[in-house]
């Protein structure tokens, strides 16, 4: 091999002599494998990457050539088209093609898809759902009208409120509304998310807050904002949790936000439910995918993409026990706004 030109290539290319050790390698090999030519050349492929070992061993079986499409090497992880080619010599002649641009449209394809089927969810029913809820908001406020009961009263309200933001989403979910941003805060949207999940447990919950009292109004859209975090908490109650932690602080230099916003707000949701299974995580924020036998598969997708549409992420992290959702979000003031 002549390494001097093949170190230009963006393909990967490793001869094996018949002893099974390593030949020659080039730049974008060692660079798939995580090493460099010179720590490879000389040593066994079975001690460098257990997966290109096995594969070449399919040439013993009288292939003179095969394709490992998409494979995963167990050294780095990464993922390429290896080709493996049996020469005249019987040495072997491994090749590993990039194919990250390929997995990277893949994933922009599935995404846009994922999006769409969001999309046409979200206008069913948005057109099945208007009339019912308009009973329930009717219902009520006739109820708040009639009755002198304070705790009724507030209650009657919560409903109303509640149903209002529901509306609103659907709407927005549906295309029939537009992004709108105002100033929210933050920790008030937190505080009427607690109050709505405590209401609904019948107060068997503890919800436990560590609030950043620093944290400035937001822009942001405050309805599809409340959403996310209602989504989110009533994600543990449904996880078993008992006890639920809501954390805000600001994380400087955040690289989880896109750009400009130099500063993100973190959101933490952390509760001591069962957890999410090894199996679901990699899954967790797309549409259709529920660890629950009744989960509709959607909440934690349209979690994601509001949280997206903020510019910011969602992330899981495993605890033991329970769970925690990060939440990133630019931070982006009020005050700033009105005054630039």
């Amino acid at each position: 091999m002549q390494t001097v030109e093949l170190d230009s290539l963006f393909t990967g290319l490793m001869l094996i002599g018949t002893d099974g050790l390593i030949k020659d390698v080039n730049q974008a090999a060692a660079d798939f494998l995580g090493r460099s030519p010179e720590s490879l050349r000389s040593h066994p492929l079975t001690a460098i990457d257990a997966a290109l070992a096995q594969w070449s061993q399919r040439l013993a079986q009288g292939h003179r050539s095969f394709q490992a499409p998409e494979a995963s090497l167990s050294s780095t992880g990464q993922t390429t088209d290896a080709i493996f080619t049996q020469l005249d010599d019987d040495s072997i002649l491994i090749e590993l093609h990039p194919v990250a641009e390929r997995l990277r449209q893949r994933q922009l394809a599935d995404r846009a898809d994922q999006q769409q089927a969001i999309h046409m969810m979200s206008r069913r029913l948005a057109h099945e759902l208007r009339n019912p809820l308009a009973g329930v908001r009717a219902a009520a406020q006739l109820i708040g009208a009639q009755t002198t009961e304070s705790a009724l009263r507030r209650h009657a309200d919560m409903i109303q409120r509640e149903v209002y933001r529901i509306t609103r989403l659907i709407e927005r979910f549906a295309g029939d509304r537009n992004h709108e941003l105002s100033p929210v805060n933050l920790h008030r949207v937190l505080e009427e998310t607690g109050e709505l999940v405590l209401a609904e447990r019948h107060g068997q919950l503890e919800i436990i807050r560590d609030f950043d009292p620093s944290i400035p109004r937001l822009m942001a859209d405050g309805p599809r904002l409340h959403q996310l975090m209602l989504n989110l908490v009533r994600n543990a109650v449904q996880a078993d949790a008992t006890s639920i932690r809501l954390v805000t602080r600001i994380e400087h230099d955040s690289p989880m936000v896109d750009r400009p916003a130099r500063h993100a707000v973190r959101i933490e949701v952390i509760d001591d439910g069962s957890g999410v299974s090894d199996a679901l995580r990699e899954r967790l924020f797309l549409p259709l995918v529920s660890g629950r036998d009744q989960g509709s598969g959607f909440g934690l997708a349209i979690v994601q993409q509001i949280a997206r549409a903020h510019g910011g992420l969602v992330e899981y992290l495993p605890r033991s026990p329970g769970s925690a959702f990060v939440v990133r979000l630019p931070l982006i003031a009020a005050e700033e706004i009105a005054h630039a």
